[in-house]
């Protein structure tokens, strides 16, 4: 599985209907999941950001579909990273 991590941000439209948030956050775990994706988890955050997600997704192809789909939300704005664990990082400096 690839990892990604996500930042989202809600639209002036979304923060208007702010009580929708989880409704909205209800629709990217869909999008995730049809392309045999988890959502492990999700954080409120304080910032310009609103949330922070970690994704896992099998390929790189189905993150590019998942997303796609993610950004014909109006009400949210987001920015996607890949990621790996620390350990890997250190590695490659070996």
């Amino acid at each position: 599985m690839f990892t990604y991590m996500a930042l989202i941000k809600l639209t002036p439209e979304g923060r208007e209907g702010l009580k929708e948030a989880p409704r909205y956050l209800d629709k990217i775990k869909l999008f995730v999941e049809e392309q045999k994706g988890v959502l492990k988890t999700t954080f409120a955050m304080m910032g310009p950001w609103d949330f922070f997600a970690i994704v896992e997704y099998p390929t790189v192809e189905a993150a590019f579909t998942a997303h796609a789909k993610i950004a014909t939300l109006d009400v949210i704005e987001v920015e996607t990273f890949p990621v790996e664990e620390v350990e890997l990082f250190i590695k490659a400096l070996a």
